[in-house]
């Protein structure tokens, strides 16, 4: 088993925000495929965990930015796993240029679960899937991806935006893909005024989906390291919390 995974990927037109780089949301998908790809190099891609009726589900993403990459250009997302404890598998990534210098780097935390419930199952239930799938204990960020805890809503705090799951926000699993609440930042962000070229760090943590036809206003408050830009749906249950980091 290699060390690390790779994917090569084409920065598009479509995929551009108005500085002609990559969109986040669009890096973090990207992230996750070459996350897939990983799974699958360790033997725990999609069709070995389907055997057994289960899905990975992230729960926890950190993305920190030196540069994105710019339209037409070539980047590759090398990932490797730091094995899982209990219940937790740790994933790192790298992000460079053709040149091998280093556009960013992440962290990101999942579990193995249910497809049908999306219950936690533990690894060693697997048994017929390797049990070591530590490629690296080497972490991008010097730690990995830190928990946060989402605000409470307050009578005062008033949703800076108001998003909907329509058809074009689902994926196949018939739930708004959690690529698109880190779009929804940005959105918030953007109408809130902010300066969204100078993020350079970005710390996402997944609470509940959101299916087709619900309601997640978005909010946020300041935080020690930055802003916390979090989402409720339909006025009760949260959906995730994104701590921001800005370019001083």
């Amino acid at each position: 088993m290699s060390d690390h995974s790779e994917l090569t990927f084409y920065t598009k037109s479509t995929d551009c925000g108005t500085d002609s780089c990559l969109a986040p949301h669009v890096l973090l998908a990207d992230l996750q495929e070459t996350a897939d790809k990983g799974a699958a190099d360790t033997g725990w891609g999609r069709e070995a965990i389907g055997e057994y009726d289960c899905c990975w589900i992230i729960l926890r993403c950190r993305i920190r930015i030196d540069r994105l990459p710019s339209w037409k250009e070539e980047f590759t997302i090398s990932t490797w796993s730091c094995g899982n404890k209990k219940l937790f598998f740790d994933r790192e990534y790298e992000i460079y240029d053709k040149n091998g210098v280093i556009l960013g780097r992440a962290s990101s935390v999942w579990i193995l679960a249910e497809k049908s419930t999306h219950r936690p199952v533990f690894p060693s239930k697997l048994e017929t899937l390797p049990q070591d799938v530590v490629q690296s204990d080497r972490l991008a960020l010097g730690q990995t991806c830190p928990k946060l805890k989402i605000p409470a809503l307050s009578q005062d705090l008033k949703p800076l935006i108001t998003k909907y799951a329509d058809y074009t926000e689902l994926d196949h699993n018939h739930h708004v893909n959690n690529t698109r609440y880190l779009a929804w930042v940005y959105d918030a962000l953007f109408k809130a005024g902010f300066d969204v070229h100078q993020v350079c760090d970005i710390n996402i943590n997944y609470i509940s989906e959101v299916k087709c036809g619900q309601k997640v206003d978005i909010y946020s408050v300041e935080s020690e390291e930055g802003l916390l830009v979090f989402g409720y749906r339909d006025g009760s249950s949260g959906v995730f919390v994104c701590e921001i980091r800005f370019r001083i």
